[in-house]
């Protein structure tokens, strides 16, 4: 398995040690602007009202105006440079966990709920967007400003300072609580959600079989029960704020009640000057009100780690086929010779062998149709040649070299893959043929869906090859979807062809057409075609019968009947079905690069 960094808030942060280290530059400047406000005030208070004297407060309320201008200076710096730093941040792990979910393997994604994937780039990292661009700033600030309060107050007045510090102990007590208590209730929050967002994906999916079945009450009931699991999760956080928030509150009250007796006391029997007193209550008011913003981030920071363990987990999942340490480039122009030597293969989390000690060799240009009930293994031994999955044990070879040695990248530049859903991502029909080769001309585009067929329904229409396609091509007939399939596979020009049965669910007349595109993209490549129908087959150079997971039989047409087992029994069962015919253009077109 390939080791892959992970992701946590202390990792994210040093990554951006620079421009953070200006922001906090910033966040002094301002804080030793707001520390120097109630010192200013002290000094007019003792000096300018006390005595009188109207020089001493006009020089007094000159140097305000000089802070409250630096102030409003150096606030517009700190926040676009926070701002500016915080959507940096996210720009890059957004990016980073896309990527990172381009390269896992199918494996992932087939044990891997479509929702909870979407969780992890929606939900945990808006917890993470909250934070850098509401909290960070604020975080900052809060922290510098309390230190430097802390270190005024101390200088100003030792024992008002010593009087209120007893409100410290609670508070660290409190907070602690806080922090474990909201942890837990966080991180049980976002694995709720991951859950919740899972099932809507879901149920949006079949939402056609849940209303063919009459199921809606039924997964109306199950969504709401877990949308209530998630809320109660919610409330309960809730409630810890609630308990914890006010608490702050009652202890800046507290303390600011007992700097106000003693301090009261002192300015009574002349140890302490009114203006002090009054500054060390400003200085204290500004030492909470940090404390009370601050635990408002804290909350931020607590969703935000919650949703970073999740990304975390997500980043450290390794991708089940690696990259080689030192990967083989394949030659411009592969062979497309394939063979299997002892391969035996089983899916991650299960007991099952999809295909158990199987040795194949094809030569470069044959036509193999596989065939074979289902289950069998027909897909997974496709899925292995194209490396979707890695095999268990054994090795599969391209033209003698492994297939875990190959450049991945650059072997599947060389592959043409045709499912038997085609999936059309959202553009136009000209950037779906062209999706495998995004440098094709217009002309060669065209060329593709010529060859294919797929030309003459282009034309008709209203915007020929720009032509908006829905997602998933759902403004396409099942046929249409078919030949641009096909024609995005032939214009990467492939050395190797993996068709999955194209034809299946097509009428007989779009069947028709999709077999002669299906015969012209095959000819002159090595072909794995999996065939459900055998007359698809019988048009092959060779045959595979595949069978719990190992090729039982292996010939022609001709041989395989001859030869009256499997396959024959299967292509009797067909012909009591439907009568078989074999294309005759696709048939001549493979049969013509032998």
């Amino acid at each position: 398995m390939q080791p892959v960094d992970g992701f946590s808030l202390s990792a994210e942060f040093g990554r951006f040690r620079a421009p953070l280290a200006l922001v906090a530059a910033l966040v002094a400047v301002d804080a030793a602007a707001g520390a120097g406000i109630p010192a200013l005030i002290r000094f007019g208070v003792d000096h300018g009202v006390s005595r009188g004297s109207v020089r001493v407060l006009a020089v007094v309320c000159a140097a305000l105006l000089v802070v409250q201008v630096i102030v409003w200076f150096n606030a517009r710096a700190m926040t676009y440079r926070s701002q500016h730093t915080a959507e940096r941040m996210l720009f890059g792990l957004r990016v980073r966990t896309f990527a990172h979910l381009q390269r896992l393997s199918l494996s992932f994604y087939e044990r891997s709920p479509a929702g909870a994937i979407m969780t992890r780039m929606t939900s945990d990292i808006e917890a993470f967007a909250l934070l850098l661009q509401q909290g960070l700033l604020t975080a900052m600030i809060s922290l510098v400003g309390m230190a430097g309060i802390a270190v005024a107050l101390a200088v100003f007045s030792p024992s008002l300072a010593l009087a209120v510090a007893v409100a410290l102990v609670p508070l660290a007590a409190s907070t602690y609580w806080f922090q474990r208590a909201s942890g837990r209730t966080y991180q049980v929050a976002r694995e709720r959600i991951s859950v919740l967002y899972a099932e809507l994906q879901e149920s949006l999916a079949g939402v056609v079989v849940s209303q063919a079945y009459g199921q809606q009450p039924a997964n109306e009931a199950r969504f709401a029960a877990l949308a209530e699991s998630y809320c109660q999760a919610r409330c309960l956080a809730a409630e810890y704020q609630a308990r914890y928030f006010p608490f702050l509150q009652l202890l800046s009250t507290a303390a600011k009640t007992v700097a106000l007796v003693v301090g009261a006391n002192q300015v009574a029997d002349g140890s302490l000057s009114p203006g002090l007193l009054i500054a060390f209550l400003l200085y204290l008011d500004q030492f909470f009100t940090p404390i009370q913003q601050l635990s408002t981030v804290f909350d931020q920071w607590l969703q935000a780690n919650a949703a970073a363990r999740q990304l975390g987990e997500l980043l450290r999942t390794s991708t089940a086929t690696p990259q080689a340490a030192h990967p083989v480039l394949p030659p411009c122009r592969l062979r497309g010779e394939i063979s299997l030597e002892h391969v035996t293969f089983a899916y991650e989390g299960t007991d099952l062998v999809a295909l158990n000690d199987v040795s194949l060799s094809i030569p470069p240009g044959q036509v193999v149709a596989l065939v074979g009930t289902t289950g069998a293994g027909k897909s997974t031994l496709v899925k292995l040649v194209a490396r979707f999955h890695d095999a268990s044990r054994g090795t599969v070879r391209i033209d003698g070299i492994p297939l875990t040695e190959l450049d991945l990248a650059a072997y599947r530049h060389q592959l043409g893959y045709v499912p038997q859903e085609p999936f059309m991502f959202s553009g136009t029909i000209r950037s779906t043929i062209a999706y495998g080769r995004p440098d094709a001309s217009d002309l060669q585009v065209e060329r593709a869906a010529r060859a294919v067929g797929a030309h003459e329904f282009v034309a008709g229409l209203p915007r020929g090859y720009l032509t908006p396609v829905s997602e998933q091509g759902r403004s396409l007939s099942a046929g249409q979807r078919q030949l641009l399939s096909l024609a995005r596979a032939l214009l990467v020009d492939p050395a190797i062809l993996l068709l999955d049965e194209a034809t299946a669910n097509l009428d007989l007349a779009t069947e028709a057409r999709v077999q002669r595109a299906m015969g012209l993209v095959s000819s002159g490549r090595t072909t794995l075609l999996i065939a459900h129908r055998l007359h698809t087959a019988r048009a092959a150079h060779r045959i595979l019968v595949v069978d719990n997971g190992t090729i039982v039989e292996d010939g022609s047409h001709d041989e395989l009947i001859a030869l009256g087992r499997r396959y024959a029994e299967l292509w009797a069962a067909a012909a009591d079905v439907a009568p078989l015919t074999a294309p005759p253009l696709f048939l001549q077109s493979v049969r013509g690069t032998q």
